[in-house]
């Protein structure tokens, strides 16, 4: 499994947050910002990103409040999704955003 280590100290809003995100994720252009996108291209597999799985994203350095909140609400969307998608279509797909929480 790929691990990719995405450095978030400097990250003041979940907007920075985000882009950074949308780069690791190797995401096309017109990729959107909102946990839906993000589940919908990491774990649906929408096409809006070059990124394939399996692969973990280690979130690393100190969270401000609102970013760590969006990365684990985020981080449990994913989770949620994995689960929904082995309900529904009987496949897991290996994606993990690790927050640094667990």
């Amino acid at each position: 499994m790929k691990i990719i280590e995405l450095n978030a100290a400097d990250c003041t809003t979940t907007k920075v947050f985000t882009a950074l995100l949308k780069d690791a994720i190797q995401a096309l252009p017109g990729h959107g910002t909102s946990i839906p996108a993000f589940v919908d291209s990491m774990i649906w597999g929408t096409g809006v990103s070059d990124l394939v799985p399996p692969y973990t994203i280690r979130v690393v350095g100190r969270l401000d409040r609102e970013v760590g909140r969006f990365a684990r609400e985020l981080s449990d969307a994913l989770e949620a999704a994995r689960t929904d998608r082995r309900t529904r279509k009987g496949e897991d797909v290996a994606v993990v955003l690790e927050t640094g929480r667990r």
